[in-house]
This record gives C-alpha cells, sequence and structure tokens, in this order.
C-alpha cells in the first residue's frame, strides 16, 4: 500500500467537506445577515451539491450519494416542519449514524468498506498487485480480521460522532446556536484523526500480508497467507 501525496490528502477530504465547507459558509452567510436556520441549511446543501456533481461526474450512486440524497430530502422536510436551528444543526447526526450501521454491516456481510475504498490505493492499478490484493483476502485471515476492525472503527466513529453532536447542541439554548454549531463539530475532528491514526498503525501489516503474497507468485512459491510477517 504505497503512499503518495495524493494518498495522503484524500483521506482528509471528508473532513474538509463535510465539517470546513459548511462552517466557512455558515459564518460567511451570518455575516450577512441571514438568521441561523437559512445559514445552517444552506450550508449543509452546499455539501450535498458538491459530492452530487462529483456522483454525477462518475455516474455511480455509492453509499456518500445516497446519505446525499436523504439529506437534501431531510432538508427540504424540516424547512416545512420546524424552525428551530438546532435540528438542523444535528441534521447530520441522522445520515453519519446511518453510515455508521451500514459500515458495521459489511464486516459481517460481504467485504468491508474500507477494503473496497483501500483497493484503488493499494493496487494503484497494478494487475499483479491487485491480484495479490485479492488473493489476500480469499487466503489471509489476519487480512480478512484488519480490514474488518479497520472497518468497524470507521463505524464506531460514525455513531459517536452522531450521538456527541446531539448531545453538544442540546447544551445550549436554540439562541445560541452559533457556539454550539462550532464545537459540535470537535468530537467529530478529533475522532477523525483517531481513526486515521488507528488506520496508519494497520496498514504496515497489511502492507507486509500483500507484499508476501506478491512475491510469492513471483517466485513460484506457496503464499505465506496466513502469516501476519
Amino acid at each position: 500500500m504505497t503512499n503518495g501525496p495524493g494518498s495522503r490528502i484524500r483521506p482528509l477530504l471528508p473532513l474538509i467537506i463535510d465539517v470546513a465547507v459548511p462552517v466557512v459558509l455558515y459564518l460567511l452567510l451570518k455575516q450577512v445577515g441571514l438568521d441561523d436556520f437559512w445559514a445552517l441549511t444552506v450550508a449543509g446543501l452546499a455539501t450535498g451539491v458538491a459530492v452530487t456533481v462529483n456522483t454525477v461526474r462518475r455516474r455511480k450512486m455509492d453509499l456518500i450519494g445516497v446519505l446525499v440524497v436523504l439529506e437534501i430530502v431531510l432538508s427540504i422536510v424540516l424547512l416545512f416542519v420546524t424552525d428551530d436551528p438546532r435540528i438542523v444543526a444535528i441534521k447530520p447526526s441522522f445520515y453519519t449514524a446511518l453510515a455508521g450501521v451500514f459500515l458495521g454491516a459489511t464486516c459481517f456481510v460481504g467485504r468491508p468498506v474500507i477494503y473496497l475504498t483501500a483497493r484503488p490505493l493499494a493496487t494503484r492499478g497494478d494487475p499483479e498487485r491487485e491480484a495479490a490484493y485479492e488473493k489476500a483476502w480469499r487466503t489471509s485471515a489476519p487480512f480478512r480480521f484488519r480490514q474488518r476492525l479497520m472497518t468497524a472503527t470507521f463505524a464506531l466513529f460514525l455513531l459517536v460522532e452522531s450521538v456527541l453532536r446531539v448531545i453538544v447542541v442540546y447544551r445550549f439554548t436554540a439562541a445560541e446556536i452559533a457556539e454550539s454549531f462550532l464545537l459540535s463539530q470537535l468530537p467529530g475532528i478529533v475522532l477523525f484523526a483517531a481513526v486515521l491514526l488507528s488506520f496508519r498503525l494497520q496498514v504496515p501489516a497489511l502492507r507486509r500480508i500483500v507484499n508476501e503474497i506478491q512475491e510469492s507468485k513471483k517466485d513460484g512459491s506457496l503464499s505465506p497467507a496466513g502469516k501476519e510477517g
């Protein structure tokens, strides 16, 4: 699993999109006079627009695309049923929790999300590396365990973040929504950093397993698939 500038930046993109963009837009919209409800709504939808454009360009509806559609639908519903800005501020918790449940389910059904999303970064389109990566899943119990562990860790992060966001927002009154909205981003930032660190600790062992399988195929020897290395 090689490292490069792109692989270092890409894991930070969700954080930039989901945290930085809404916060910056919210602050700018407040400066031009929008009230809290509309500032939060527009800031949240901006994230949805960015992801929707990316989904259309790829012509593929993945989990992120589904969550964005749900976010937009939820935003429209909220426009008609409430004017409490705190409800809008905790809106991301709904689809974050849904994503957490989905990721957790993939640990038991099919292949875990982290295995699938890490594959392009791990193989770089190299056919030999692709074959070794696939064989690692089929033959190496440690490889499967670590992939499931990483996915479960990320699922737990999403679930915990969704709960903490609600707690933080409702520690404040509706009149203090600006403070609660900004503070509600902090648990996600801290937890995301912790998840990235845990992933970084797992990568060397995963890379070693794939390397050994790839080398064994070149040498024509038996694969050390069950070894940690």
